[in-house]
Parts: structure tokens; C-alpha cells; sequence
């Protein structure tokens, strides 16, 4: 485990370093929140300034957790992008153009137009409980806010993101070393007897590993991608009315255990935070005869972490809550073999290339 004492240090040298700008995606609630909150409250002591887009579709709490985090960090500049449906990648689309209008004005007027942290959280709890649901673009509509979504900003975002100085981190926060089956040749999982929670989850941890690898190889020195396990963190979430009923029945049974080992709001803000810092450094061997930790930073104070490759510093991390990265060699060993990271990012890009001519998505 990645001491808390380091962690709180490495995020403070991070604001230190030089003016960030960051964007959350489904920062209007839950984990988002909680890392928003703990960047403005490290800014706000030591920061070099600030600018913070949150992307959501509640105004109301984006308005409070604004008017709270001017409050602990006065200078920063806090700008909520309304959402509509983040399952469909055009609002995607629309909501990327209107952070870099923003980002292009910026610039004109003698600013820096750059995104040097992406943080994507976006989904809602009930759906984990639904049967499959499409999209009107052909996606179903929990992997896409898991998954197509997010991946979706980062390929929109990406000239923002290649201006980074630091490199540019990104995050996604869901289910990081959590996989199991995975079928290839529906990865879709169109195929009824393939779909369900479980199937859907493991589709998606391996889409992301490999879509984030192959990122992390196409822009060396550029991008770090994290994905993410934040393990049990009690939110808002758990008390949806949206939710079966058996599970509110349960959860009002089991809450009062889970709250002695969950993390607090607090704590998981700041450890997501962390995966912005040295640790988790862009990829930076020029071929593969190099080791990727000789080229790396040093990792700072907690050392250069373990990439979904098995090697240091590979530019792309699947880490668990505590900071330390989940070892995914067994599990991506055959998957590998077998070609799935190609077949992983030809999919996803003839995805986005259909749906962006106006097409529904049928791979």
C-alpha cells in the first residue's frame, strides 16, 4: 500500500509543479466528487492556479460542489459542462467541442489550451441490475458509459491532451483487475447468452487495459492511462431508489459492516488524485529492447509502478485503491496471444467511426 502521508505529498508537489487543468466526467457525484473536492482543497494551500471542468448532467450539485470548492480554493476556476446523455458518444462529441471552444478563447486571449488530467467516472449504480438496454447509436448503454464513453473523450480531447507539459494523466474509475470471460468475436455481447453483469464487466476492464495500451504506445512521453478499483466506497449511489428492491433490503442489512472497512470520501478523492503523480509515468522506450524504467521518471516517492504489460513504467496501469498495481499477466496472457488487443481497437474505432457518420454501430 501506497502510504497516505506519501500520497497527500505527491499531490501536493503536483499542484505545486505548475497551473493544471483538469476535467471530470461524472463529477457531479460520488468518486468524481470526492477527487474534485481533494483537488481544490490541495490547490487551494499551495496550488499554482487552476482550472476545473466538471462534465455532468445534475446543475444543481455541480453548483454546490463549485460553490464549495471556491471556498477552499478561491482562485480556481470552476466551469460546469452540461451533459445530456454521456451513453451517447455524440454528446460526447458536443461536450469535448464546447471544453476545447473554451480552451481555444483561453489561448487566444494569451492563455495555455491543454488538458493535463483526465478523470472519467460516468455511470449510474441501477444499471449493474438491468438487462441489456441499446442505444439509438447501437451500444448498450451500461458498457458505453463504461467504457466507449470514456475512451470516447480521451480520442476527442486527445489534441488538449498531447499539449500537456506534465505528461497528460488519465483516469477511469471502475473495475481494474477484475476480469474473467471475455468472446472475442462478440464483443458487443449482441449475443444473449453472453450478456450479464459479470461478462459485461470483464468485456469492459479488458477493453479499456487494451485500448489504454495501445494509446500509451501511439504517444510515448505523452500520456499516462490509469484504469482504476476504487474498492468500497459508500455513496449516494447505494441508496437509489432505482435500485431492486432485494438489494436496498440487503444493503440496509449489511451497510452497517460494510461502512468499518469501506474507504472514506476523503481518502479515495485524494488516492485518485495520486494516479496523476510520477508514479504512473507516460511510456518512454524508444523500442522494446529498452526497459521502460531506465527511460521513466523515477517514480518520485513511491517508486515507477508496474504497467498491464508487466513491465515498469509502460505508460498504461491497471491499479487497485490502495495505489499498487494489480498484476494482470495470468489473466492477459492467452487473450493476448490470441490477437485481442487489435481486434480491441479496431472494434472501438470502427465503433466511433460509424457512429460519428450518423450510423448505428451493428459490430
Amino acid at each position: 500500500m501506497v502510504q497516505l502521508d506519501i500520497v497527500r505529498s505527491c499531490n501536493a508537489d503536483l499542484v505545486k509543479t505548475q497551473p493544471l487543468v483538469a476535467v471530470f466526467v461524472g463529477g457531479t457525484s460520488g468518486i468524481g466528487e470526492f477527487a474534485i473536492r481533494s483537488l481544490a482543497a490541495v490547490h487551494g494551500k499551495q496550488g499554482k492556479g487552476l482550472r476545473l471542468y466538471i462534465v455532468g448532467r445534475n446543475s444543481s450539485a455541480a453548483e454546490k460542489t463549485i460553490s464549495e470548492c471556491k471556498g477552499v480554493c478561491p482562485q480556481g476556476d470552476f466551469r460546469f459542462v452540461k451533459a445530456k446523455d454521456l451513453a451517447l458518444l455524440n454528446d460526447v462529441d458536443r461536450v469535448c467541442d464546447e471544453i476545447i471552444r473554451i480552451e481555444k478563447d483561453i489561448e487566444a486571449n494569451g492563455g495555455f489550451a491543454r488538458v493535463d488530467l483526465l478523470v472519467t467516472s460516468q455511470h449510474y449504480f441501477p444499471l449493474t441490475f438491468e438487462p441489456r438496454s441499446d442505444t439509438p447509436e447501437g451500444l448498450d448503454t451500461s458498457i458505453s458509459l463504461l467504457y466507449y464513453s470514456r475512451m470516447r473523450f480521451v480520442i476527442k480531447l486527445l489534441p488538449l491532451l498531447l499539449a500537456s507539459k506534465l505528461p497528460a494523466h488519465i483516469v477511469s474509475i471502475f473495475a481494474a483487475g477484475k476480469e474473467s470471460n471475455t468472446f472475442p468475436e462478440d464483443l458487443s455481447l449482441r449475443d444473449p447468452k453472453h450478456y450479464g453483469a459479470a461478462n459485461a464487466r470483464s468485456h469492459v476492464v479488458h477493453m479499456t487495459t487494451f485500448f489504454m495500451e495501445n494509446l500509451a504506445k501511439q504517444y510515448r512521453g505523452r500520456l499516462s492511462l490509469t484504469h482504476a478499483f476504487p474498492g468500497l466506497v459508500i455513496t449516494e449511489a447505494f441508496n437509489d431508489a432505482r435500485l431492486p428492491a432485494w438489494f436496498r433490503i440487503v444493503w440496509r442489512i449489511a451497510s452497517p459492516i460494510a461502512r468499518l472497512f469501506a474507504l472514506s470520501g476523503e481518502e479515495i478523492g485524494e488516492r485518485i488524485l495520486f494516479l496523476a503523480s510520477p508514479r504512473y509515468p507516460a511510456r518512454q522506450e524508444p523500442s522494446g529492447d529498452v526497459k521502460y524504467a531506465q527511460a521513466s521518471a523515477t517514480g518520485g516517492k513511491a517508486g515507477v509502478a508496474m504497467g498491464t504489460d508487466g513491465n515498469p513504467g509502460s505508460g498504461a496501469y491497471a491499479v487497485n485503491w490502495d495505489g499498487e498495481p494489480i498484476s494482470t499477466a495470468k489473466a492477459y496472457k492467452r487473450v493476448r496471444a490470441e490477437g485481442l488487443s487489435e481486434k480491441v481497437w479496431d472494434h472501438t474505432m470502427k465503433a466511433f467511426e460509424e457512429i460519428e457518420a450518423g450510423r448505428t454501430f451493428k459490430g
